[in-house]
């Protein structure tokens, strides 16, 4: 039997819908129900669960998203995207369950030069992670603290970190949604082209989650995001020119919008290990954005 937290948000909501497709059963919570903050009561709700319904894997899908908020939200964050993450993969290495949990393309600074602007470049998972913001140190601590779990001699579980980026999918506002809310008050915006990294439909970070899960691949960092590469304003008028929009769009820089949190101008992840790995190939991010529009009814 499978666990899932944060199971109502965009990635929750698509690992349940896939798992109800192929006929996998499931236990799914969310943070109405489980305070996966509270580390005791967690232990003892996963050991209740394994107890009644032997839980095979944990999938942790919930975390601290507000990159700007959670400079004001610091505790809350770290709880959130460390602690957590650490806790539960403590306690699927306690009961022999596999484990996958998530983190960010941001633990990077975006300060390289390294790699150019094309199709063929980006971090990997060796690369070494500067994080610019309370989110993404909290990210990157969650990160250091899980990779202990899975370096304890004693541990046989699979334990996968999946750094991800720039997720969009149906269950909660995104980046996609938001541009096409924005374009029916405005007739001019404004978008970072500063900003580089790879959009990611949460329906396909689900599904290549779940063959990475069944996989016979060790245990460890991976990356994962749909193919190619865009800014901000890129991804934005891809959206606004299938929705015919007539405004006009203008290129913007980061610092113009004065946000809380610092964000790497390059965040780029290299998905050449899984690629690898399980023998894939990943779809391009328009084609990603398409499925969704076409599945949404956008």
């Amino acid at each position: 039997m499978k666990l899932i937290f944060g199971a109502n948000g965009k990635l929750g909501t698509d690992f349940r819908e896939l798992l109800d497709s192929i006929g996998e059963k499931y236990i799914a919570s969310d943070k109405d129900e489980v305070d996966i903050t509270n580390g005791d009561f967690l232990r003892a709700y996963v050991q209740t669960m394994h107890q009644n319904y032997k839980i095979d894997t944990i999938i942790n899908c919930a975390g601290y998203n507000d990159v700007d908020m959670a400079e004001t939200e610091k505790e809350l964050c770290y709880k959130l995207n460390a602690e957590a993450p650490a806790n539960l993969a403590n306690i699927a290495s306690e009961i022999g369950a596999n484990y996958i949990t998530y983190s960010t393309d941001f633990v990077f600074n975006g300060l390289t030069t390294n790699y150019l602007y094309n199709e063929s470049t980006g971090y990997t998972e060796e690369d070494e992670a500067h994080p610019l913001s309370t989110y993404a140190q909290a990210k990157y601590e969650g990160e250091l603290l899980v990779s202990q779990v899975i370096e304890n001699p004693e541990n046989t579980s699979k334990i996968y970190i999946v750094r991800t980026s720039w997720v969009f999918g149906k269950a909660s506002m995104n980046f996609v949604d938001k541009i096409i809310e924005l374009s029916k008050e405005k007739d001019e915006l404004r978008v970072v082209d500063d900003q580089i990294s790879s959009p990611t439909y949460s329906k396909d970070l689900a599904h290549y989650s779940l063959e990475l899960l069944k996989s016979s691949c060790e245990s460890g960092i991976y990356h994962f995001t749909n193919d190619g590469i865009a800014s901000k304003y890129e991804e934005a008028k891809y959206v606004l020119d299938k929705i015919s929009w007539q405004g006009n769009l203008i290129r913007a820089k980061s610092e113009e919008f004065n946000l809380l949190a610092e964000r790497p101008k390059f965040s780029k992840l290299s998905c050449k290990k899984i690629k690898e790995k399980l023998e894939i190939t990943i779809p391009d991010w328009k084609n990603a954005i398409d499925r969704y529009f076409k599945e949404n009814n956008k």
